[in-house]
């Protein structure tokens, strides 16, 4: 049953009202960033505690070399230098003993303000069901962001959307968990610390990830990296959100909103009791009525053939 609802839900989520909803107007922004080549690649120094933790930085060396350049060409003007990043590779222990207090329970990798230091908590990547892949990247890209725009704040969905749909960390379940959850975060409420429950701190990183994606979407596979290198030149991110995107951010905030409502809104009420009993009541009827028919039809077909000569 609950298969059946997320792809009831999901299919709801894309057809619903698609000519209904608000597109932001184009902005003229440029036209993008060339290819970056592997030199301009920051250089990602690893240090370990253990020969697990060892075979971990192998894995996500390998891992930069050949997904990095395909994130820096949208996040770094071409030629751009980017510098050290140094990654920690550590057990839970150690973990714990460094950051324990600056993340929830939850938490398996961190990226520190200045985008100089990440660390990663190897020892509970499977505990919490996340690839060395996904977190590796997903700290790197908030390095990216902290070194691209300095001292300038930028909201927490934009942070952490974008460390989601760079890492590729969206799943099939993602945008249909927030269908059968009945509600999105407003962004306006994701823009400091998201909330520490796992639940609570699940939709909100979803939701992030629905608005970046709703970003490129509307302005351009490049806006991300435009957004971060008017951010620094103009020494805030609201200045440069509007300069790049020629809306301001409470606009493309509110758009959001409605889009979800909408696309969300009509999912959400066919997929809760008791509407969803009256839906599954109609198309099993229709089905019901349909098979009489055909038996019927058949009926008479085979009356017609016995009294045939």
């Amino acid at each position: 049953m609950r298969y059946l609802l997320m792809v009831l839900a999901l299919f709801l989520y894309l057809t619903a009202f698609p000519a209904a909803l608000p597109a932001a107007p184009a902005a003229a922004h440029p036209a993008g960033h060339p290819a970056m080549s592997p030199s301009t690649l920051p250089l990602v120094h690893f240090q370990v505690e253990s020969e697990a933790g060892r075979t971990i930085a192998e894995t996500c060396g390998e891992i930069w070399k050949t997904e990095g350049p395909r994130i820096m060409s949208e996040l770094v003007p071409s030629g751009a230098r980017l510098d050290t990043v140094t990654c920690l590779i550590l057990n839970n222990d150690s973990f714990q003993r460094n950051f324990a207090g600056r993340l929830p329970d939850w938490g398996v990798g961190v990226a520190m303000p200045g985008g100089r230091l990440i660390a990663i908590n190897y020892s509970r990547l499977s505990v919490v069901g996340r690839g060395v892949r996904e977190v590796f990247l997903h700290e790197m890209v908030h390095a990216i962001l902290f070194q691209m725009t300095g001292q300038v704040w930028l909201p927490t969905w934009f942070h952490e959307g974008c460390a989601m749909m760079y890492s590729g960390e969206w799943r099939f379940s993602d945008t249909v968990s927030l269908v059968l959850d009945g509600k999105v975060p407003n962004l306006d409420r994701l823009q400091g610390r998201f909330p520490a429950p796992a639940g609570l701190a699940d939709r909100a990183y979803r939701t992030s990830l629905l608005a970046v994606n709703r970003l490129r979407d509307n302005h351009g596979d490049m806006v991300v990296g435009d957004i971060l290198e008017a951010s620094a030149r103009t020494g805030a991110f609201s200045l440069a959100f509007d300069e790049v995107t020629g809306i301001s951010l409470g606009d493309f905030m509110d758009d959001f909103a409605r889009a979800m409502n909408l696309r969300l809104g009509w999912a959400v009420m066919l997929t809760r009791w008791p509407t969803l009993f009256v839906l599954m009541a109609v198309i099993f009827a229709a089905g019901a009525a349909r098979k009489m028919i055909q038996t019927r039809r058949r009926l008479a077909e085979m009356a017609d053939e016995e009294t045939e000569p």
